[in-house]
């Protein structure tokens, strides 16, 4: 389990969550930032894809504290994310909806008073 939390920090969701806000709530993102952190993301990805093809969750057989912490930015939308994982990464998202069906998950979106910026204020929709 720590070796996913590991992992997740320094790996999955740092670049996730600097991707998903360099390419939704920036103005104008660099195209070559955007490739890099792509890039690195369909590497990391590609690694959670075949780990849960085989497991249900990151530890084995039960949820723990690891597929919390992964699921932190995998779980927003595809236009934040720019990740269908449905079509892009299948077993992540079979995994993706285990962890949500877990009694008393809630997505961010459901739990964060006001409302949703769905792109930065400068970005036309």
């Amino acid at each position: 389990m720590l070796r996913w939390l590991f992992w997740d920090n320094h790996k999955l969701s740092g670049y996730m969550a600097t991707y998903r806000y360099y390419r939704t709530f920036t103005p104008s993102p660099d195209p070559n930032v955007q490739a890099f952190f792509r890039k690195r993301l369909d590497d990391f990805l590609r690694i959670l894809e075949t780990h849960v093809q085989q497991n249900d969750f990151a530890a084995g057989q039960r949820p723990t504290i690891a597929d919390i912490s992964m699921i932190a930015y995998l779980h927003y939308p595809a236009d934040e994310t720019g990740y269908d994982f449905r079509t892009s990464h299948p077993a992540i998202d079979r995994w993706l909806h285990r962890v949500a069906d877990l009694p008393g998950w809630r997505s961010a979106y459901d739990l964060l008073p006001g409302q949703r910026l769905t792109h930065y204020a400068g970005k036309s929709a």
